[in-house]
């Protein structure tokens, strides 16, 4: 009997995006057991996901941390970059990217350890991997901005790099500092301290 009307087709069906469940995954292990003790099979059980199917993707922890940090960065901070060119005041934007960089990190506490403390648990990782530096965004970011600075006359001319430098570690010790006070930690006080000395310097 010749049928009048196609049978419907079965809706297809997503294949799972394994390589961001992944990363999502690795992100949480490493934040809960650390990069150094954490091994191939804790992700491949936090991904839910074979162990075969997870070196289909990664060929190692490795490169999963690198992809972890890339990923955060490329997802979240770069982000508060893109937001932070509406300001025109570039010492504004070094203000704003503290702070909003800082509250990301109390959002989700797992990208503040990855970024904090994990990388600097290994020292194998980076003689593994000598190239690798993901302070690079940052150090990049902050010497535009006091080069643009410069340009406006806010500040004096400056060596921006060692400044971005400067400005880097400032940013690193003072997440670190509220990671390990959490609650009684205050940031306002010391991003105004950061504004004041970047405006007016050290010298009367």
């Amino acid at each position: 009997m010749l049928q009048m009307y196609p049978k419907p087709r079965k809706k297809s069906v997503m294949p799972t995006d394994y390589r961001n469940k992944i990363l999502a995954a690795a992100q949480r292990t490493f934040a809960q057991k650390g990069y150094v003790k954490c091994t191939m099979s804790d992700v491949a059980i936090q991904a839910k996901v074979g162990i075969g199917t997870l070196y289909n993707y990664f060929k190692n922890k490795d490169e999963l941390l690198q992809l972890c940090i890339q990923q955060t960065i490329e997802d979240e901070i770069q982000v508060i970059e893109k937001n932070s060119q509406k300001i025109d005041d570039p010492l504004e934007k070094v203000r704003y990217f503290f702070t909003d960089h800082f509250l990301l990190m109390q959002e989700k506490p797992s990208i503040a350890r990855l970024l904090l403390i994990e990388l600097r648990q290994s020292e194998g990782f980076y003689k593994r991997n000598p190239t690798y530096n993901p302070m690079k965004f940052y150090l990049d970011y902050y010497a535009r901005v006091f080069q643009e600075a410069i340009k406006k006359k806010l500040i004096r001319k400056v060596d921006v790099d060692a400044l971005a430098h400067i400005i880097v570690g400032a940013q690193e010790l003072i997440f670190l500092q509220w990671l390990i006070h959490d609650k009684d930690f205050q940031i306002e006080p010391l991003l105004k301290g950061l504004d004041d000395i970047l405006r007016t310097g050290l010298i009367k």
